[in-house]
């Protein structure tokens, strides 16, 4: 085929063939190694790249005209169509097309195709290839070469497609500059198919085009401007990527950072990175990557653009990794840091070294106040919070931020050279610093959550605490608490109240009571240290009085009572040494009485609640002992008192210097006694050494207190005058009772009976004289001891210096009333014989013989009259002898006197003798 037989040849195709003919021609050979360099592009090089080199052409085209390119696919029968807008064909490009590797394109002018073998992508599914552009159209066709072949006298069992080359009139479509026609030899479906998956990335790839469309689906670009980069070597943008079609569309928005040659994106929405990626120059190659941003580069390619040139070093594209990472949020920062041990081969493994070095290398880590940081110089504190690294970060700039201080980020920020930062060492940094009580417990609040095993609380034991005083302390160690006291103790380290929180007890602070700061060991220390002779207590008693004012219901040990106080001198005196200005004790003291006034400025600054808590008197003070083992207490009498005990006190609870108390002024001091509710109780206390004493030493209107009885007191009536006072039943414990406690006692009971001045019943004398035996007989006194009373009362209610005691209970028929003395209720000889004792006074028995005058009839107690007397007496029937008496007469001696007395019963030798009942009828 000599001529031109598809139309005019403005591209002198025609020059083109023959030379390409005559190069085969001389060298059949040449034939041969032409098919075969096809075929091997075809098949190898670039297989499944039809529309990557078609739109890489088009892109080319749209730089070239300056415009923003467009490319439309669709399909015409057997026929796919491919037409763009930008440069037409040109001369070159027709004779680049019909050689090979060959191209018009220059290296350096930014275009993409520059080996001449791209366009072979269409040798690929097309035997007949059909060029139309705005300057002229071409046409390569495999039936016509073997017919030209076959002409020029050679053979060949293949020909080359886009070798031979021939002019064609067919223009292209409306609106585009160039159309390539393929005649397809396989159905268009999976090509199409292919096609629309791979149009959305040649948008992003190929900067030039901005519209492609296959089959009826529009794929297009937008690039807006990006956040701002600080370097004006680099930049940013926006690529949204728009996909509409019959019933759906899609956008994807792209971040994308250029610097030098090579753009690197991520999804701008926060998307995951594709599972599988490639490098792209700017269009896929076959060489994957496993960093989570993709990369578009310049770099140089071998010509099936497939991999890199022995030339091109990877490593040069991590450019402008870092400035994208910056644009990231900071949990995204971390995630996009590529994984060496991830590298799916050499170059992948050389490239994600490169972007580590830059990793290392620059400030991008994200800080906990908002710059960028260098990983090797940065700390990162597992679980920081927003509010710790906001409180943090002010004072360490190398702390990582918040969200990427998790325990899962921990590998990845330990091979970028992070330090882990671990809360023994933040313990330790916090040591320099300097706030407000209330800033730390903020920081406490903010590490509690960091806090929840015991491993947490030891790594935090040198963690700075504000002390009350205005110290620190380093750990909890020695370290209290406390709910109510707010006020600093030199004596005991205690946590500022603006600074305590829960996180401070679970390391280890001590919860503080008011009575145990009282009571440690360190403030008695101080306090016994004061020297009385000096200037003051520099404060000392101040603190105390305001740990006291805390809780006015703690205990106070009684050694506080010797902390030296100021007095009106001027002088150091112990507190229990001193009274208040204005204490009503002084008004009844003795005019040489030993205490001191504190001072009225010490009053203002302790406060006098405090001050009488601690023992300053405003009334009368107490000694308190928990575990008294002598009679050491310094008391009045004390002794005397100890030896009336049957074992020492569980508990000393003594009102003191009782016997400072002016004569004159009973029954005030009295009144202050009975109106304190602290001493109320001890006077109540009969065995307790206050009413020990005041029963034996306390006068008022001339008789001791235990010379009165209590109003209540109707038992002693008549017998012990009642105490004319407002507290008297209140001073109970202090007055007399029916049952003596001394001989003393005693003796007043026996001795008052024995006034003839006073009206005491028969019943009064007895339960008095049944009370003093009682008392005897448990040992409580010695009868010995008791002073004899001069005269007795008897059962009669008179006073008599002449009486007996009755022992025997049969000589009360026989005796006068008014000589007969009972000891008890009932007669038993024991109890007699005792008061006869006391009272100095003959038992009835050995004053008197009696005898009974006549012997009677014998009987038994079974007899009635026997058995009506023994129900009479309310005892049971005796044993022994019973005589009967129709009249039962005694005769009665004592010593010259006699007499004769009827009874109605009567024991002698053993015999009851009864006198017979006489009934009435």
């Amino acid at each position: 085929m000599s001529a031109d037989p598809f139309g005019p040849d403005p591209f002198d195709t025609a020059a083109l063939r023959s030379s390409t003919l005559d190069a085969w021609t001389a060298s059949p050979t040449r034939l041969a190694e032409d098919a075969a360099a096809e075929s091997d592009l075809v098949t190898v090089g670039y297989r499944d790249r039809l529309l990557t080199e078609l739109a890489a052409n088009a892109a080319d085209a749209a730089a070239a005209a300056g415009i923003a390119g467009e490319l439309a696919v669709w399909v015409d029968g057997d026929e796919l169509h491919v037409a763009n807008t930008g440069e037409p064909l040109s001369v070159d490009g027709v004779r680049s097309l019909a050689a090979l590797r060959v191209s018009a394109k220059a290296p350096t002018d930014g275009q993409i195709g520059r080996f001449g073998v791209g366009f072979t992508a269409t040798a690929t599914v097309a035997d007949r290839v059909e060029v139309r552009s705005r300057t002229g159209s071409i046409v390569f066709d495999r039936a016509a070469t073997a017919e030209a072949v076959d002409d020029a006298g050679l053979s060949a069992d293949t020909v080359p497609v886009l070798r031979l080359v021939w002019p064609t009139d067919a223009a292209p479509a409306d609106g585009f500059d160039t159309e390539v026609v393929l005649s397809l030899r396989e159905p268009s479906g999976p090509l199409i198919d292919a096609m629309l998956v791979q149009a959305p990335d040649l948008v992003v790839e190929l900067a030039a085009l901005q519209r492609i469309t296959v089959d009826g689906v529009e794929v297009t670009v937008e690039r807006s401007a990006g956040p701002e980069i600080g370097d004006d070597q680099a930049s940013s943008a926006i690529v949204t990527v728009s996909v509409d079609g019959p019933g759906s569309s899609s956008t994807q928005r792209w971040l994308e950072v250029t610097r030098g040659g090579t753009r690197w994106l991520v999804d701008a929405d926060g998307g995951r990175a594709p599972e599988h990626d490639v490098l792209r120059a700017p269009t896929p190659t076959d060489i994957e990557l496993s960093l989570p941003c993709r990369c578009i580069t310049d770099l140089a390619l071998t010509p099936d653009r497939r991999h890199l040139h022995p030339g091109a070093e990877i490593g040069d594209a991590a450019a402008g990794y870092v400035d994208l990472l910056l644009l990231v949020d900071p949990v995204r920062r971390l995630q996009l840091v590529p994984e060496l041990h991830l590298a799916r081969n050499r170059d992948d493994a050389r490239l994600i070294e490169a972007v580590r070095v830059q990793l290392r290398d620059v400030a991008w880590l994200p800080g906990a106040d908002g710059e960028p940081l260098l990983p090797s110089r940065s700390v990162v504190l597992i679980g920081l919070t927003d509010r710790l690294a906001g409180m943090l970060s002010e004072h360490f700039a190398d702390l990582v931020h918040p969200d990427i201080s998790l325990a899962q980020h921990l590998p990845t920020l330990g091979r970028l050279g992070v330090e882990e930062l671990g809360l023994a060492a933040l313990a330790e940094r916090l040591g320099g610093l300097h706030h407000e009580p209330s800033w730390w417990h903020d920081l406490y609040d903010a590490l509690a959550p960091l806090v929840s095993t015991g491993r947490e609380v030891e790594e935090l034991g040198a963690l700075p605490i504000p002390r009350s005083d205005g110290r620190m302390s380093v750990g909890v160690r020695g370290l209290f608490v406390s709910d109510r006291i707010a006020t600093p103790m030199r004596w005991m380290p205690t946590v500022h109240p603006d600074a305590r929180h829960s996180l401070l007890e679970r390391l280890g602070v001590r919860e503080l009571s008011v009575a145990d700061a009282l009571a440690d060991p360190a403030l008695r220390v101080l306090v016994e240290d004061i020297d009385l002779d000096g200037a003051g207590d520099d404060g000392l008693a101040a603190e105390i009085c305001a740990v006291l004012r805390a809780d006015p219901d703690a205990s106070v040990p009684p050694w506080l009572a010797t902390l030296p106080l100021l007095d009106t001198d001027g002088e150091l005196r112990p507190a229990d040494e001193l009274l208040l200005p204005d204490s009503p004790l002084l008004s009844v003291l003795v005019d040489d009485h030993p205490f001191g006034v504190v001072d009225d400025e010490v009053v203002s600054e302790c406060g006098a609640e405090e001050l009488r808590r601690l023992g300053v008197g405003w009334g009368f003070l107490t000694v308190v002992d928990d575990l008294p083992v002598g009679p050491d207490h310094d008391l009045p009498d004390e002794e005397d008192w100890w030896d009336t005990l049957p074992d020492a006190p569980e508990r000393l609870t003594a009102v003191r210097d009782l016997d400072l108390i002016d004569d004159r002024s009973w029954s005030e001091a009295l009144t202050m006694m009975a109106t304190d509710a602290d001493i109320a109780p001890l006077l109540a206390d009969r065995d307790g050494y206050t009413a020990w004493w005041l029963r034996r030493h306390a006068e008022v209107d001339g008789l001791l207190l235990g010379e009165y009885r209590a109003p209540s007191d109707e038992i002693l009536a008549g017998i012990i005058d009642p105490l004319d006072h407002p507290h008297a039943d209140a001073l109970v414990g202090a007055l007399a009772r029916l049952e003596p406690d001394t001989a003393d006692d005693a003796a007043l009971l026996l001795t008052r009976l024995g006034d003839p001045d006073r009206d005491i019943s028969a019943g009064a004398a007895v339960m008095v004289h049944a009370a003093v035996v009682a008392a005897c007989r448990r040992g409580d006194l010695d009868a010995a001891d008791v002073e004899v009373p001069e005269q007795v009362r008897t059962i009669a209610g008179t006073v008599t210096d002449r009486a007996v005691v009755v022992d025997r209970p049969w000589f009360l028929q026989a005796l006068p009333d008014d000589e007969a003395v009972l000891a008890g209720p009932t007669v038993t000889a024991a109890d007699a014989e005792m008061l006869a004792t006391l009272l100095d006074l003959p038992p009835a028995s050995e004053e008197y013989a009696a005898t009974v005058r006549d012997p009677g009839d014998a009987a038994t107690w079974a007899h009635p009259e026997a058995v009506r007397f023994g129900a009479e007496r309310g005892v049971e029937v005796p044993r022994g002898q019973v005589r009967l008496h129709d009249e039962l007469w005694i005769s009665l001696r004592d010593g010259d006197s006699h007499k004769d007395v009827r009874v109605r019963w009567w024991v002698e030798g053993g015999a009851t003798h009864l006198e017979r009942a006489r009934r009435v009828r």
